[in-house]
């Protein structure tokens, strides 16, 4: 698991800041950020192609058609922009010879990776007691807008997102303001390095029977993360714990 973002945001990360905003946040983001979504916070999405909107204007007794609706009819309930989110980037298996897409450097210059998925998630379920929220996680599923019919709420994008390979902590009810959960530092479990640099240190070993394992080398000045002082560098490649 991954987080991306400025060199400074990612610092404040490994010492144990999840930063989390609301849905509303990324609906009212410049059209040039990556993380912008005009969709976020949809409860559902009907198919409306080629229905008909009626109105009654003022003065009259009886509604009227006025246009016919194309595209997709969705539903977002207020309360759904209240939520909080804080989003990863999830490694998952894939066809492309690319372990993270290109497209990903547009979110900052630093990548932290975890080590240990399931220490991360104890720390974070350790201090959700003060917080008066509740907890939901999970990976994110792409959806083609043109053909889906459903429940869309906090864990569905669109399709044209899947390359940001998502995986998100939410806080329900939620805010409806930017939120600080702070974890505990977690430069044990934290490597760090420059993101345009991320696809050419990972690599996978396959044993002899069968079992794959995702290992990271240390980057061009020997050193694994800016965060950690434990890390022997002078093995080539480390192991990285992934969640089931």
């Amino acid at each position: 698991m991954f987080k991306f973002g400025a060199s400074e945001n990612i610092e404040r990360f490994a010492q144990g800041l999840l930063y989390m905003n609301t849905l509303e946040h990324f609906v009212k983001l410049e059209t040039t950020e990556p993380r912008m979504d005009l969709h976020e916070g949809t409860s559902h999405l009907l198919r409306g192609d080629g229905g008909i909107l009626h109105m009654k204007l003022p003065g009259e007794e009886n509604f009227k058609p006025v246009l016919e609706i194309h595209g997709p009819v969705r539903f977002r309930p207020d309360a759904l922009q209240n939520v909080n989110v804080f989003c990863m980037f999830a490694l998952r298996e894939s066809a492309s010879d690319t372990f993270v897409d290109p497209r990903t450097c547009d979110f900052g210059d630093t990548f932290a990776l975890l080590i240990d998925f399931d220490k991360f998630m104890k720390r974070v379920n350790a201090a959700m007691p003060s917080t008066g929220q509740e907890l939901q996680s999970d990976l994110v599923d792409y959806i083609d807008e043109t053909s889906y019919l459903g429940p869309v709420g906090i864990f569905k994008k669109a399709s044209r997102f899947s390359y940001q390979s998502e995986f998100r902590i939410a806080l329900l009810p939620g805010t409806g303001a930017p939120f600080r959960l702070h974890v505990g530092n977690l430069s044990d479990i934290v490597i760090v390095g420059r993101l345009s640099q991320l696809n050419e240190r990972l690599q996978v070993k396959v044993n002899a029977e069968g079992r794959r394992t995702l290992l990271i080398s240390a980057d061009s000045e020997g050193c694994r993360s800016a965060f950690r002082t434990d890390v022997d560098h002078d093995s080539e490649v480390m192991p990285i714990s992934v969640p089931n």
